[in-house]
């Protein structure tokens, strides 16, 4: 059992742990036995790990169980009869807890949804959202709320407005988007450009204290899965009132900045602004159109083809400056799914980022840096985005690994974000930078919101807010109110948090952004799981990411998942751990597996459930 804000594990007796399950919360007593080993004692069980969970129905006589899918889980509890009417032994369900385990007698469960076991998507989907308690439904004061506001925006809300509509604003994001938080614009100006940069202004729609912001602060973020979304907002706000659509009117606050063609940020103006998008682009519609000058892609622009390159000269600045200070730069790719009509997984896709995503991120940067500024600037408390520097004992665990990578580091003690940098521009091969990047980012502190904090280390910023994205993330919302509390403190849409509220706040929203994270996550992984279970005995090539004690992970070309080469499997040798432990190696053939080994390997099982992949060597 692991102990909160230590790191440390204690041995609890499982006559102790009966009645609990994986993710349980207690409170224990420690004690320390005549040699100083240590055990726990549950006194309380504080908060249950899950609710609901993915399982199987099975018949015994009349009545009717379900098991958690997830051994980990290991929870077994009778169903209610009324929610089992039609289930038939071995049916896929969500099912939730309607009474606990306890003193030795079951639990009672109910079932909620059954689900097609040859649907992995929608299991995936389902499983996500029951683990990880996330919500799906809006209350209906929340979804009156929203509606109340109408489809369009009010004209004299607009006639109170800086007046932005006949500049050529533009929203740039992937294809399967449906908010769009963001568009910009870029002039030339002296010594420089004009970098304007405007974000949906939800401020205006969600009030504190009413339904929706309610509701909206409890989620926290927008949860995003392969071909569906669990919006933070109403989507009559997400998708249409709050969304910069193209060719509509939408109330909005700018960040207008002048960048000079060193890409330092100068004189910055916020104002709230009602703007009118030009055009929806997309990232690779805008990579062709921009950077590589397509003849296609620069004539369905027309007109707007030459008013959006100053945007390009912008980019180019930016990216000046970001190197020169040092961030980081992580190329990356994300893994995308292509389905099939029944939700299996056809085939899977690297979609790589080009130069239109680094464009928006630059500007979207840029903008995040100059809220955090005016804030300070006007002695005003917001929601910072906290990314501390490296703990020690991080970075010497990171020096190890790369020694044993054969990869040249060096890293002070006092060290900068450039340190860091530097290690994975110094590796060639894509797949092993692509490693080395991984293990650097694992080295690093996780992001944070606070009130206050030492700057952005990733980022390599001394100041640093979450403005861009209202929509669907809650601290950017926070952030909003601040800036509009500072351009007028009698604004009603204004608020100004006092410190206290807001570390209560930051706390709650970096929770909320992992539970988001990890449900994505395994969402994720249940999906590539469920891919190569159907291409059991096919080969793929890998990298080892990982050495341990029963065998190495590998890292399966173009899937992006980690699967177990157990030592068992190793069956054309005998193998024994190297002495530094990051390498296994033949005894007769001196073959050495080990941290960034190249090797091809055998998919012989995958559990999509909890996440399991086997291997074994294919030679």
């Amino acid at each position: 059992m692991r102990i909160d804000g230590t790191g440390d594990s204690v041995f609890v007796a499982p006559a102790q742990a009966a009645d609990l399950i994986t993710g349980d919360r207690v409170r224990i007593r420690v004690s320390h036995d005549a040699t100083g080993r240590s055990s726990g004692r549950v006194e309380e069980i504080l908060a249950r790990g899950i609710s609901r969970f993915l399982g199987t129905v099975e018949w015994r006589g009349r009545t009717p169980f379900v098991h958690s899918a997830d051994r980990r889980i290991a929870l077994s509890c009778p169903l209610s009869p009324d929610t089992a009417i039609g289930l038939r032994g071995g049916d896929w369900v969500i099912a939730r807890v309607d009474k606990f385990p306890s003193e030795g007698k079951p639990g009672v469960a109910a079932v909620e949804k059954r689900l097609d076991p040859d649907r992995p998507l929608e299991i995936a989907h389902e499983s996500a959202i029951a683990r990880y308690s996330l919500p799906q439904e809006f209350p209906a004061e929340a979804l009156r709320e929203a509606d109340a506001h109408g489809a369009r925006v009010d004209p004299s809300e607009a006639a109170r407005r800086l007046d932005l509509r006949g500049l050529p604003l533009v929203t740039i994001d992937g294809e399967d988007a449906r908010d769009f938080d963001d568009a910009v614009y870029a002039e030339p100006a002296d010594d420089g450009f004009r970098l304007l940069v405007a974000i949906a202004d939800v401020s205006h729609y969600v009030r504190p204290g009413t339904a929706v912001d309610t509701e909206a602060r409890e989620r926290g973020t927008s949860v995003y899965f392969p071909q569906r979304v669990l919006p933070m907002l109403p989507r009559a706000l997400s998708d249409h009132l709050c969304s910069l659509e193209p060719e509509v009117d939408r109330l909005c606050i700018v960040a207008d900045m002048h960048v000079t063609r060193g890409g330092q940020i100068g004189a910055v103006r916020f104002s709230v602004a009602v703007m009118r998008s030009h055009a929806r682009l997309t990232y690779e519609r805008a990579h062709q159109a921009l950077f590589l000058g397509e003849t296609e892609a620069v004539k369905s622009l027309g007109a707007l083809h030459e008013r959006l390159l100053p945007l390009v000269d912008v980019y180019r600045a930016l990216l000046k400056a970001r190197r020169r200070r040092g961030a980081l730069d992580l190329e990356g790719g994300e893994v995308k799914f292509e389905f099939d009509a029944g939700g299996r997984v056809r085939a899977l896709a690297v979609d790589s980022r080009n130069e239109a995503h680094k464009l928006v991120e630059e500007c979207m940067i840029a903008a995040n840096v100059a809220a955090a500024r005016a804030l300070r600037e006007a002695g005003i408390g917001a929601l910072l985005r906290v990314h501390a520097a490296p703990e020690p004992r991080k970075l010497d665990a990171l020096k190890k690994t790369l020694a044993a990578l054969g990869v040249a580091a060096e890293i002070p003690e006092d060290v900068r974000t450039r340190d860091l940098r530097a290690i994975a521009q110094r590796v060639g091969e894509p797949q092993l930078r692509s490693l080395v990047e991984q293990i650097v980012v694992r080295s690093m502190m996780q992001a944070q919101y606070r009130p206050e904090g030492t700057g952005h280390f990733g980022l390599a910023l001394t100041e640093y807010a979450h403005f861009t994205s209202p929509i669907r993330r809650y601290p950017d919302l926070v952030v909003h109110r601040a800036l509009r509390a500072m351009l007028d403190p009698r604004d009603p849409a204004g608020r100004e948090e006092s410190p206290l509220a807001l570390a209560a706040a930051g706390e709650q929203l970096s929770t909320l952004e992992r539970r988001a994270e990890e449900a994505d996550r395994y969402a994720d992984t249940f999906l590539k799981c469920s891919y190569l279970r159907e291409r059991i005995g096919q080969t793929f090539g890998g990298l080892v990411t990982a050495v341990v004690e029963f065998g190495c992970f590998v890292r399966l070309d173009d899937v992006g998942a980690d699967g177990l080469l157990h030592l068992d499997a190793l069956r054309d040798d005998v193998y024994r751990m190297d002495r530094d432990g990051v390498a296994w190696v033949g005894d007769r053939t001196r073959r050495r597996i080990g941290l960034g080994s190249r090797i091809h390997v055998i998919v012989t099982g995958a559990n999509p459930v909890e996440g399991l992949i086997d291997l074994e060597l294919a030679e």
